[in-house]
This record gives structure tokens, sequence and C-alpha cells, in this order.
């Protein structure tokens, strides 16, 4: 029923503004600007974010920890993905291998999923698997879970909101592109926008790429589709976005993998980076997404905002479960399987709302007042059809092969998340003095129709901000409490004393605390935060009454992650730039039955990272160097923390040449990243199993601005 009335709302909106991929809420006139205005001196990070209900912000008024990844970025970083992008930061952890189909990340000690990635602002709107940078202009990361802003993940993801912000006519462009790798990959396409009109109220944004040729592993071929369509209207009244991408990813011939160990083996040492253990391999993945979004003034300080868009993702093939187990300390692996599964999901988000500015007295608010809704129909197999093999870790064979015929599909997901949210932003002392109040009420309806299985269940999260600047612009400091939501287990176990018990949705919380400094080039900003999330334990339990139950599930258990977060960039001379990252956490399991992992570090969680990069402008006019570095520590593989991978640091260098030939802005890219190719452990994916890390890569760019 409030599905159906959301709907209704949405359809007799006066203003059928509606957004896009449920998009961001507040959308501002587009102003071109020069880069240099718009983000720090890296022109790497920049200084505003679009953050849902709160509307367009500065960084420095936010109550969090944002990162807002600019264009630039991503074309410096030879960035293929969303994963490419991040790596850029380097205390948030990749759980699946770099170049793996499915994308995976770990940030602040907890999980965010690749079905949990926002797309400008909305749930379910983000491609399958991964996330094509070709379809993107900027990455927005806010750290730390987040109901008001985002919502309640569907897949329960609380360590962060990754948002993938979508290519817009934000400047006059045309630009042709060429990308190489040294196995053979190749990457071409083209980006054109134009603003139309007496006023430049029209925009158009057209960029589509094709990618094909080995890399990552040895004989793995890639092949790559992504286009993406962005239209606006925008007058001082009214601002509609349409918006489009369709991508497509084709594998074949291999995948980096992840690998653990028997009882009684050691970590042993990590093989080549370009390492293929699944030669047979293949699989593809789809998705199209279409949307509407906008915002219309009513009055001066009044205005609606609404978006409805759908998205359709679908995959076959071997796609995860990239896993093998070795059995001795030779490397030998025994019944290593090949995967093959299938999945059809579409996805429908909208959303309603309204935002006010008034006074009181001396106090300016912003009230804003919203509902989201996110429908998920998913078919999918029941069960992997599955062959094995055996290998070696590090003399992979050519033994075994993918399972031809694909597995039935069955309608297992019609899930349904519904959330209403309040917020006042409050301000007076001229801005020094800034509140952040809201409120988001979660309503979960989550159905497997082929298990006959349901859950309802819903939830009100609190949030409170504070943004003091008793010394100017330049500083600010902050403190704010925020909670993150995920959906509460079902038990499934006939010992249980609580089979068939749901749980309620468990609630995340963060205290965060930190200092925003931002003068001349430079940009600093600093943070310290806990995090408590809740989850369920089993204990041993005896029923006097029923001797088959033996165990117990209950809702007591947490783990707390606690960490200080550092980050800066500036130049140190005209032509130097530096920049970096660094990051102490400490992840405990604090409550649990299980004696023996009470107060343990959890898996795949590294005490210290840290990143410095620095950019050299060389006397030949537009002619750069840079160099970037990064730490990682020693991190558990296992809950009980007897196994332990080595700390490793990575190197990686550059080039870029901008340059005018023939009247054409040129700008040339080379990189080398893991120079001393590296032979590490990158990271950890789930419990036990750890990721083969990338090898040396060599990359090429060439852009050509016409």
């Amino acid at each position: 029923m409030e599905r159906k009335i959301l709907i209704l709302a949405l359809l007799a909106c006066p203003c059928f503004v509606v957004a896009a991929e449920a998009e961001s809420f507040s959308m501002p006139t587009i102003v071109v600007k020069a880069d240099s205005q718009e983000t720090d001196v890296t022109g790497k990070l920049k200084r505003k974010a679009t953050l849902n209900i709160l509307g367009e912000k500065d960084i420095l008024d936010t109550p969090f920890t944002i990162r807002n990844y600019s264009q630039q970025a991503i074309e410096d970083a030879h960035a293929h993905t969303i994963m490419d992008v991040l790596k850029i930061d380097p205390s948030i952890r990749t759980t699946t291998n770099s170049g793996h189909l499915n994308e995976n990340f770990n940030i602040r000690g907890f999980n965010v999923n690749w079905d949990d990635l926002n797309l400008n602002g909305a749930y379910g709107m983000a491609p399958s698997g991964r996330v094509s940078t070709d379809i993107l202009g900027s990455v927005t990361v806010l750290k730390g879970p987040n109901a008001l802003v985002a919502g309640m993940a569907p897949g329960g993801s609380v360590g962060g909101v990754v948002i993938a912000n979508t290519k817009r006519a934000d400047k006059e462009l045309t630009r042709v592109t060429a990308n190489f790798e040294e196995e053979g990959f190749y990457k071409s396409g083209f980006d054109v926008a134009r603003r139309f009109g007496q006023d430049q109220e029209f925009g158009a944004r057209l960029s589509a790429n094709y990618g094909q040729g080995e890399h990552v592993v040895d004989g793995l071929e890639d092949e790559t589709v992504s286009a993406v369509l962005g239209l606006d209207w925008t007058t001082d009244k009214a601002k509609v976005n349409f918006d489009a991408y369709s991508t497509k990813d084709k594998r074949e011939g291999g995948s980096p993998a992840m690998v653990s160990f028997a009882s009684g083996v050691p970590v042993l040492d990590a093989p080549d980076g370009r390492t293929n253990l699944f030669p047979k391999l293949f699989g593809n993945q789809s998705a199209t997404h279409v949307g509407v979004s906008g915002e219309y003034k009513l009055l001066d300080n009044l205005k609606v905002i609404a978006g409805v868009g759908t998205t359709e993702q679908k995959y076959q093939g071997h796609l995860f479960g990239t896993r093998v187990i070795v059995s001795n300390e030779q490397g030998d692996v025994k019944n290593a399987q090949y995967f093959h599964v299938k999945m059809n999901q579409r996805n429908t988000a909208a959303n309603l709302g309204l935002e006010g500015a008034f006074d009181t007295g001396l106090v300016q608010h912003v009230v804003g007042l919203r509902a989201d809704y996110l429908h998920r129909d998913t078919k999918q197999h029941d069960a992997a059809n599955s062959t094995k093999f055996d290998t070696n870790l590090y003399n992979p064979s050519q033994s075994g092969a993918m399972p031809v015929n694909a597995p039935e599909m069955y309608n297992i997901g019609d899930n349904t998340f519904t959330s209403y949210s309040l917020t006042d932003q409050i301000s007076l002392l001229d801005e020094k003095l800034q509140f952040i109040l809201g409120l988001r009420y979660q309503d979960v309806d989550v159905k497997n129709p082929f298990k006959n299985t349901e859950y309802k269940s819903d939830k009100v999260s609190p949030s409170l901000g504070v943004v003091v600047k008793p010394w100017g612009e330049d500083i600010s400091l902050y403190a704010s409490y925020v909670e993150g939501l995920s959906q509460g287990n079902t038990v499934n176990s006939t010992i249980d004393a609580n089979n068939g018990k749901t749980f309620a949705p468990f609630e995340t919380k963060q205290y965060e605390v930190g200092a925003k400094y931002q003068h001349g080039s430079w940009l600093h900003t600093l943070a310290a935060y806990q995090i408590e999330k809740p989850s369920t334990l089993t204990s041993p339990y005896s029923d006097p009454s029923n001797s088959t139950i033996t165990q117990i599930t209950t809702d007591g258990a947490e783990t707390t992650s606690k960490g200080v977060e550092y980050g800066f960039s500036g130049n140190v001379t005209d032509d130097v730039i530096i920049w970096g990252n660094l990051a102490y956490i400490d992840v405990k399991y604090t409550k649990n039955t299980t004696a023996n992992i009470v107060g343990k570090t959890v898996e795949g969680q590294p005490e210290f990272t840290a990143g410095l990069g620095v950019e050299y402008k060389l006397p030949v006019d537009g002619l750069s160097i840079n160099a970037r570095g990064n730490y990682v520590d020693n991190q558990y593989l296992n809950n009980t923390n007897t196994l332990e991978l080595p700390d490793y640091a990575l190197l990686d260098v550059g080039a870029k040449y901008k340059t005018n030939i023939g009247g054409v802005d040129t700008t040339f890219r080379a990189n080398v990243d893991n120079v001393t190719n590296e032979k590490y452990w990158a990271g950890v994916f789930n419990s036990g199993y750890t990721t083969i890390g990338s090898g040396r890569t060599y990359k090429l760019g060439v852009s050509f601005d016409f």
C-alpha cells in the first residue's frame, strides 16, 4: 500500500521533474568553473559534495568524513572501475582482487559490497558487480554508517556510502581518448558535452567506450562496453535531469583468485600477481538504466524535489567464488571449483520531497522532508552448477572445465525498502555555528517466494551533527552522531531454540569528532571515530523437553571499531605538490560467546595504513612526473588471529604531459603500478580467504580535446 501511495504521489506531482536513479535532491544551477576552483590543489578531491536530503554542501560544512574524487582523479589513475579510484586512499580496503568482476570494499572495519553501491544518491541503480568509470564524472565516499543521508543499504552494508555520480554537461567538451596496458588491453572512446539556449539552459553529454584484450592475469581476456547519456534543462526556477547508461563486461580465460590455507598449513609466500588459477573461466554481466530527476521552486524559499529510475542487472558464468584452498606447503590445491551462476534483477527507485528555508529571529533553517522507495525483484540460481579440478598455487594447471549449462533461476527476492526523512539544517552567527538534526524512519519488507519466507520490520534512526568555525572560514571543528541500519537475521536451523525467529534491524552507531582546515593551497582533514555494530551470536543450549535442540541464537554480539584518519594536500613549492593519508584503526570482537575470539582483531584489518604522493612540475612547460607510495600493516587472515598476513609497501610512478598539437589540446599519461613487482597478499575476503595482490602494470593513455 505504501508503495502505491508513493508512486501515485509522484505521478500526481504538478511538476513531474522526477529524478533519475532517485538522484540527489538539491540540484544546483550549473555554473562552469575551472577545476582549480572546484578541487584541492591536486585536482583529485572536489570541495563540494551532493548529499541527498542535505543538498550540495561544502566539505568544511559537513560533520562527516567525505572524499569526493574528481574526473581528473579518475583519469590520472587510469581507473577502469571504482576500485581503481578508491585505492587512492589506503585506509579503504578492498576485499576482492583488483580486476575481479565483483568489487567489494571495507571502510572503517565494515564491508561495503558491490550490490550496495549507490548511484547519484540511490541504492539499486548502479551496475552489477563493478562500476565502470567510463560512465562517471566523480565518486563520493562518505565514511562510516549514515542512514540519514543514504538510508538503509539493501545488502546491509554499514562501513560507508560509496556514491557513483554519472557524467553531466557541466562544461563544453569534445574529447577522444585511447588507453593501453602492457599485455594488450586497449580501450578507446569519446566524450562530448554541450550547452544550448540563450541562457545555456539546455545541456547534453554523451560518452561511449570500448575496451578489449588481455590484462590483470596471464591469459585473461576482457571485453568491456559502456555508454552514458546525460541531458538537463536548468533555469533559476527549475532543473530537470535525464540520465541513462548501458554497461557490459565479457570475460574469458581467467580471473584473479582468493586463497585459503587448510588446517595446519601456514600462510605461504604470495605468488606472482599475474598468476591465473582459473584459466577456463568465463562470465559476463550487463546493466541498463534510465531515469529522470529534478526540482522546482514553488516559492523563492520552497522547492519540491522528486525522482524515479529503473535498472536491470544480469550476470551469468563464473562471476564469484574464485577461491582455492591450499592443502600443503608446496602450494597444492585439491578440488578447486568452477562455478556457473545466473541472475536477473530489476530495481525501481523513487523519491519525493520538499525543502524550505526560513528564519526564526537570528537563526536560519533549511528543513527537508522526503520519502524514498526502492523495490528489488530478483531471479537467481538456488545452487550453482560446479565442476572440480586440481592445481598448484605457484604452477597453475590447465585441467578442469567450466560447467556448460547454466543453473535454473528462481524468484528469490521481492523486496521493498521505504523510508521517510526529516532534517533541519540550522545556522547562526553568520554560519559560524551550524547544526544538522535528522530522523529517518525505515520500513523493510523482504520476501523470498522460492523459500516461502517473509521478513517485515521498521526502525527510526536519529542523527545529530554540529560544525563550529571559531576562527573564520578556513577551519571547521565538528562532532556527529549517526546510525546505520542492516537487516536482522532469520534463524534457519532445526537444532536452534530460536529456529524461524527474525531479529529486528540492527542499529550500527557511529560517534565522530574532527577538524578540517583549508587555506591557500593546503587542505587538511582529521577525524577520530568509534563505531559499534551489533549482530547475532550462537551459544550452546540444552532444552530439557527436546534433546535435538543444542544451540540458541540471540542478538548479543558486537564488533567495535575505533580509529583516527588524517589527510592532507598542498603545495610545498610552486612546482611541487604533495598529498597523503594516514589511518590508525582498531577493530575488535567486543561481545561474543565464542571465548576464543572475544577481544580478537577482526580479520583483514591492518592497524596502520599510509599513503604519500608527490607531483613535480618539470621546467618543460606542461610536463610533470609523479610518484605514490602506499603502506599496509600486518593483518590477520582468521578471526582467531592465528594466521597473519605480512605487511607490504607499493610504489607507483607516472608522468603527464599537456601540450597542443595542431590546435588540439592533448594530454599524454604514463603510469607504472607496483614498480618493484611486489608479491603480496592484498587483503581478506570474509574469514580465511586472502586476495592475491596485483603485479606490475604498465599503462599508457592519451586524450585529445577538440
